[in-house]
């Protein structure tokens, strides 16, 4: 079975969601997600609104997220939770008590705490005590609250951890990953996930899936050929990136994978491809853009070609483009990419590149998944990260236009 879902925030309220939650809005668009034939919804337990200090978790997150529970369960859907977020759309996001008194350089992503930019540095959360009781606190209690609930796909502990603090050596992510995972099963049976992303195949960024693996009931990655440093400034639509990072991330941790972010940033009203300048880290940096056109081909290329190497699915980044009523706030005021990744637009029209998941997920629910024809690569962990980049270059540019 090949599973169909979507990364979600509210078009309206994004990272703002929780401290501004309606129950109206989760009803309309888990709605439109269903009518998408979408099968999973992807959220983020924002941190600082989930834990208010170290010691305590907020009653009122933890009843709204049985609101979003009850209503997925309602419209027919299933919902994957993520912890720790954290870091989310180009920008870091750390709850006050987890900061340290002392600052730091802020380079890219930068930090904000109560939706404010700080220089305060943060606390290890692989390793530091506080940041691991406070860890494993928010799990409990969610864990323990909804652990059975029906609407649970699965969970997930963090959205591309190594943004928001790289571990200082690989096995602190191991260990913090296993404690996690042990930590969870004390309250339920569902699958559990890591949230990683295509550096953690490209660099040494403290984390590797075979160390994951044997904790994590499948692992998840993250790709975007549009940030991919060979196809993205001539080819940023390739869809041969996406299926290569699942075959990898499988043959290095030899599990299953789920492919449980991919996309692309469409220019605001879809009718032209085109190249803009972002800031970034202080510098200029050239981002492109996709017409709707462009992105619909880059989807239904994308979900055949994995399902083809053998992924267990594909959750598309975004559920919807965000309402220009968000476009001043962090990060979307600097980060102005990221308004428009969605498979709708902030006016509720659906883009091609929905109608490439919906039409995809009626395929596989009619019983027409295309049957994998990709073997699964064999790759040696040790010498893949003496070169990390060198390899993954290489090996795309063998596998380019071949899967």
């Amino acid at each position: 079975m090949f599973t169909s879902g979507v990364n979600y925030w509210p078009r309206k309220k994004a990272m703002y969601w929780w401290k501004d939650f309606e129950r109206a809005e989760v009803e309309q668009e888990f709605a439109e997600i269903a009518a998408l034939n979408l099968q999973v919804v992807r959220i983020f337990l924002f941190w600082e609104d989930f834990q208010p200090t170290s010691e305590q978790v907020s009653a009122k997150a933890l009843s709204d997220l049985g609101i979003v529970l009850n209503v997925a369960q309602e419209v027919g859907i299933q919902v994957m939770p993520t912890f720790f977020t954290g870091h989310m759309s180009g920008a870091n996001w750390w709850p006050e008590w987890a900061l340290l008194d002392e600052e730091g350089y802020v380079g890219h992503p930068p930090r904000l705490t109560k939706n404010e930019y700080t220089a305060r540095l943060g606390r290890d959360p692989y390793t530091d005590p506080l940041m691991l009781s406070a860890e494993l606190l928010l799990v409990r209690e969610v864990c323990g609250r909804y652990g059975s609930h029906p609407a649970i796909y699965s969970w997930n502990f963090s959205n591309e951890p190594d943004l928001f603090a790289k571990p200082k050596h690989v096995q602190d992510s191991a260990r913090w990953n296993r404690l996690l995972s042990e930590e969870v099963r004390k309250y339920s049976t569902r699958p559990v996930s890591a949230g990683m992303h295509l550096p953690m195949l490209t660099t040494n960024n403290g984390f590797q899936p075979d160390l994951l693996a044997p904790y994590d009931d499948y692992l998840t990655m993250h790709a975007y050929s549009i940030y991919y440093s060979q196809v993205e400034n001539d080819d940023p639509m390739n869809s041969d990136v996406v299926p290569l990072a699942n075959l990898v991330t499988e043959a290095l941790g030899g599990k299953p994978v789920l492919l449980e972010e991919f996309g692309y940033a469409s220019s605001e009203h879809g009718d032209i491809s085109e190249y803009i300048t972002i800031g970034r880290a202080g510098e200029q940096k050239r981002q492109y853009l996709a017409s709707d056109a462009e992105g619909g081909r880059y989807y239904h290329e994308v979900l055949e070609k994995l399902a083809r190497s053998g992924s267990l699915g594909a959750f598309g980044w975004m559920f919807s483009d965000y309402d220009p009523s968000l476009w001043q706030k962090p990060p979307f005021k600097v980060n102005v990419h990221e308004r428009f990744f969605g498979l709708t637009r902030y006016d509720g029209t659906v883009k091609p590149s929905g109608e490439a998941m919906r039409e995809f997920a009626q395929r596989v629910a009619a019983g027409d998944l295309p049957q994998r024809i990709v073997a699964p690569l064999k790759l040696d962990v040790d010498a893949w990260y003496r070169d990390p980049q060198g390899n993954f270059d290489r090996l795309f540019q063998q596998w380019r236009g071949r899967i």
